[in-house]
């Protein structure tokens, strides 16, 4: 997986890490779990929360869904832009 290409970027795949990582804690569950759940590998949710990957919509659906929340939830965190 190539690096984001500006600092921007990587400042977002942080924030957007963070965010599902406090909401996958706030539901109870493991990385393996929410997984399990979204159909997803563990690893790729480890790598999403630590900011290293980028996952494709349809991975943020199947997170959202697998939470049971809307998908904005996951990019609505303290300081984030509406304009993003």
């Amino acid at each position: 997986m190539p690096e984001p290409t500006t600092p921007r970027l990587a400042e977002l795949r942080r924030q957007f890490g963070a965010r599902l990582r406090e909401l996958r804690q706030g539901h109870g569950l493991s990385q393996e779990q929410l997984g399990e759940m979204a159909e997803v590998d563990r690893k790729t949710i480890n790598r999403i929360e630590n900011g290293m990957y980028s996952p494709h919509l349809d991975k943020v659906f199947q997170i959202a869904d697998a939470l049971s929340i809307p998908p904005r939830d996951l990019f609505e965190w303290d300081g984030a832009s509406r304009s993003c």
